[in-house]
């Protein structure tokens, strides 16, 4: 309660002291793991969106100890955004003056029942945006559900990270992050979804990190085997929500085949993991939304729901129907995993009707000027128009 006051009186004295600057468009909070903010910031600093200022807030590395340093934070983000005439947002946001436009991004397409649609909290955190980017009308639908917007705030985009999966050189980039050449080599990127494990009641599936997919069983010398037998090297992209947790435990393996992607070192070298990501020739992953960004490039993916009962049960769907949606094997033992791995390599055409099917459903744009389209948003927000 104390902190919420506190809060309050930050943003009360915000509002009658930072005068707004027209021309300033605050980007909150900003991250290297895919963040829809990246490709706008870069677009600024190439001088692609006029006449404004562009202030990026970044999320500290780790939570500030001091209550005081953790106030002077909150201090400077309340004030950045009462000066600002456009707020962009990616895990939601609340705007302190009326005269203020807030765009949503959002981090993803929508695939579990958050908000208004979450069986436990049914509510929607923060404040209403004026303009919601979306992915398609079906992507908007699903999206409303859990926010409850009128229909007229959301606007098709297609997300800027999606830029980047786009035109990036993925290979070329992991290479230079890791110091290895893969040329001639297979490269695997594994990214499961984020789970609450570690929050009281509130558990997201029953999945095990002591190996990497959760399998009852799992033998690590006979994975790296099947690596170097169809020569793979296999990179792990944890949620930066539980990297720290679990980051040390894989590193416990000390192959050359098995590399993890920390956001420390992408936020070091200033590199978006979609920069990255295009550089690989299968996902796999569980219930991330990452999947339906990676149908763009029209390549392999496989999954493995090995909790899939339990987190349905405790998150609440994924969108209805997995096996449609989820358009690739389903995995849950090492071996099957091992066989429709190499099966997804070998056969280029495996699933494709499948994927071809959810790709047309979740995205209306799938060309690379998704930034474009938000920095004409920004634009005409910028010069006064709320609606567009």
């Amino acid at each position: 309660m104390l902190k919420l006051l506190v809060v309050k009186f930050l943003e009360i004295v915000a509002r009658l002291f930072c005068k707004m600057d027209k021309d300033l468009v605050t980007l909150y909070f900003l991250n290297y793991s895919g963040c829809n903010l990246n490709p706008l910031l870069e677009a600024y600093e190439k001088g692609e969106i006029k006449n404004c200022k562009f202030k990026a807030i970044e999320l500290p590395e780790k939570p500030f100890e001091s209550l005081w340093k953790r106030l002077l934070f909150k201090w400077y983000v309340i004030k950045s955004i009462a000066k600002s005439k456009v707020i962009v947002t990616t895990h939601g946001g609340r705007k302190l003056r009326g005269k203020t436009i807030h765009i949503e991004l959002w981090h993803g397409f929508p695939t579990k029942k958050t908000g208004l649609m979450h069986k436990r909290f049914q509510t929607w955190y923060g404040g209403k945006p004026d303009i919601f980017c979306s992915y398609s009308d079906f992507g908007t639908v699903l999206r409303n559900a859990c926010v409850g917007l009128s229909i007229s705030r959301y606007v098709v985009t297609g997300a800027p990270r999606n830029d980047y999966l786009l035109t990036a050189d993925g290979k070329k980039s992991l290479e230079k992050l890791f110091g290895m050449s893969l040329e001639g080599k297979r490269v695997i990127i594994f990214a499961p979804t984020f789970r609450f494990k570690y929050y009281e009641d509130f558990v997201e599936g029953n999945k095990s990190y002591d190996n990497f997919f959760g399998f009852k069983e799992f033998n690590i010398q006979k994975f790296l085997s099947f690596l170097e037998e169809i020569d793979i090297v296999f990179f792990l992209k944890l949620h930066p929500n539980e990297e720290l947790l679990f980051v040390d435990h894989f590193k416990r393996f000390g192959s050359d085949r098995i590399r993890i992607i920390e956001s420390a070192i992408l936020k070091r070298e200033r590199t978006d993991f979609y920069k990255l990501l295009n550089g690989a020739d299968l996902l796999i992953t569980d219930y991330s939304s990452i999947y339906f960004d990676w149908l763009l490039l029209d390549r392999p993916v496989v999954f493995t729901p090995v909790d899939l009962k339990e987190y349905k049960e405790t998150r609440g769907g994924w969108l209805l129907d997995y096996d449609f949606w989820a358009a690739g094997p389903k995995c849950v033992d090492q071996e099957s995993l091992q066989r429709e791995v190499k099966k997804s390599l070998e056969d280029p055409s495996y699933y494709r009707p499948e994927r071809q099917m959810v790709l047309k459903l979740v995205h209306q744009y799938r060309d690379a000027n998704s930034t474009k389209r938000v920095l004409e948003l920004i634009q005409k927000a910028l010069s006064g128009e709320r609606s567009v």
